[in-house]
């Protein structure tokens, strides 16, 4: 099995922080809820029924903690009854998996502070674990045929040309500002569209090279044009409005809110950042990249690029990588948040750490959003904007 699973070249250890056990939900099979349901936790019943597919419980959340995470930070689950006995989700964390076109993918949370400080024994190393959590996890295969947009169908062999391309343009050696890195994605996916569609799945790898030889500043000027920023606002309220207590009214009223903001007639507040500040200040604020933030940024979007859960995981290329620009947007808003609370006129290496950190909880691995039908579905079609890079990117003044 293990030669069979793609995995990153990353770190992790458990740090024991509790981080894990904070602001995202977790479910569990009836199995496990049976044998924990045989001790007495004290208190309301620790597990919740839940509606539709996949596990039917959910973890108690009080005050957006585990009802199972003491006051040192441990589970109880695991001090009292051991490692074994904990949900899967719990024991996988944070590790994810994705199959798709046959191959098995394992990806990290960066909501994790030991992944994102790249702390630990390198995840190669851990190849029992990583393997336990890809037999835990059954069967998260693809089935739908892999789309460069809704209509375009496209190959295994494209899809790792793309990947390649694009990782080249994120990772790739040439100055430039991690905005301006995924415009020039945008802009090769766009271009790679417009020849497909007029001249069949054959124009594909010569497009890539045309891009190539385009270069990262030409690309990066096209990604940017045609956006506007109006339209870049309901984008950033969808997954903004997560940074919010549990509940539907909270989050409707974290929606309207955070629309407001982004309209310049209010304050956009985080709870994940612990601070709050209107537009006006957060553009003010410059995101500062230095050798360490900058590598940190572009080690999280090379990971989520090539963990297939971006690229081909539930949606199309094209929205899996506009998701990508929402999470850093996402991440460079809430960044400049916590700099401009605190009266700084630049971010620093814990505000960017701190701010993808909340990225990854609010857009890509741990939101709400997915767990209800029709939320997951506007997703999607927010997603599929044409011009949605160079729009959100308008929206923050990146």
């Amino acid at each position: 099995m293990a030669r069979e699973i793609k995995v990153p070249e990353a770190r992790f250890s458990c740090q024991s922080c509790g981080r894990c056990c904070t602001m995202w939900t977790v479910t569990a099979d009836e199995s496990t809820v049976e044998r924990l349901r045989t001790k007495d936790w004290g208190g309301r019943d620790p597990f919740l029924p839940l509606r539709g597919e996949g596990d039917p419980f959910k973890l108690r959340m009080v005050a957006g903690r585990c009802t199972f995470l003491d006051g040192d930070s441990r589970c109880r689950i695991h001090t009292q009854v051991g490692y074994n006995s904990k949900p899967e989700g719990c024991k996988a964390f944070p590790l994810h998996v994705s199959r798709v076109a046959g191959q098995t993918h394992v990806r990290l949370s960066f909501y994790c502070p030991a992944v994102s400080s790249n702390k630990g024994k390198r995840l190669q190393e851990q190849m029992r674990w990583v393997q336990s959590t890809v037999k835990a996890a059954g069967n998260v295969t693809r089935e739908a045929a892999l789309t460069l947009d809704d209509a375009i169908e496209i190959t295994p062999g494209d899809l790792e040309a793309l990947e390649a391309a694009l990782a080249e343009l994120l990772e790739g050696g040439q100055a430039a500002t991690p905005a301006d890195r995924l415009a020039a994605g945008a802009a090769l996916l766009e271009r790679v569209r417009q020849a497909t569609a007029a001249q069949g799945k054959g124009a594909l790898l010569p497009t890539l090279k045309q891009a190539r030889q385009a270069g990262l500043v030409v690309l990066a000027s096209e990604g940017r044009q045609g956006g506007a920023a109006a339209r870049g606002g309901p984008v950033l309220s969808l997954f903004l409005g997560q940074d919010c207590a549990p509940g539907a009214l909270a989050r409707v009223g974290r929606f309207f809110g955070v629309r407001f903001f982004n309209l310049g007639l209010g304050r956009l507040s985080s709870r994940l950042m612990e601070g709050q500040a209107s537009m006006k200040q957060i553009r003010g604020v410059e995101l500062r990249l230095d050798a360490e933030s900058g590598a940190l940024l572009t080690r999280y979007l090379v990971h989520k690029l090539r963990s297939r859960r971006i690229l081909a995981g539930e949606l199309t290329l094209i929205a899996g990588f506009n998701l990508l620009v929402a999470a850093y947007c996402v991440a460079s808003l809430l960044a400049r948040l916590h700099a401009a609370h605190d009266g700084r006129g630049a971010t620093t290496l814990e505000d960017v750490e701190r701010a993808i950190q909340a990225a990854d909880l609010l857009v890509v691995e741990h939101t709400a959003i997915y767990q209800a039908s029709m939320l997951a579905t506007l997703t999607e079609t927010v997603l599929a904007q044409d011009q949605l890079c160079a729009s959100l990117l308008a929206r923050i003044g990146d």
